[in-house]
């Protein structure tokens, strides 16, 4: 049996049905991602804004699921721009103690914002 075109038409559009779902999988795994990021780094907020004078365990117990969250750049991209938005919300950022978290914590994570006009794209 030959391929007729209708069916070479229905192929296609299968093909676009698919990638239109993969598409939206993809969108909203980034938006998934992004909440349980912000979800993980809220315990640190506080410090980091300067309203908490100690890092708590539940902090960096949420620092190591980020690092363990984002195991590709473009997911460490797409947390790092949640937790800086985060950050930003909160008002005030201490980035001495931001760049700190991880040494503190002792879970090395590279991808987490340090300052207001951090580059989460670099």
């Amino acid at each position: 049996m030959t391929p007729t075109r209708y069916s070479t038409a229905a192929s296609a559009a299968v093909v676009v049905v698919v990638l239109s779902v993969v598409a939206g999988l993809a969108a909203a795994g980034s938006s998934d991602l992004c909440g349980l990021a912000q979800m993980a780094f809220g315990d640190c907020t506080a410090y980091v804004a300067g309203g908490e004078p100690a890092v708590s365990p539940r902090c960096c117990e949420g620092l190591g699921d980020i690092r363990d969250l984002a195991t590709t750049v473009a997911e460490q991209k797409v947390v790092c721009t949640c937790i800086l938005a985060e950050m930003l919300a909160a008002g005030t950022i201490n980035s001495g103690r931001a760049a700190g978290l991880p040494a503190a914590c002792n879970v090395p994570v590279s991808f987490i914002p340090t300052s207001p006009s951090f580059n989460c794209y670099q």
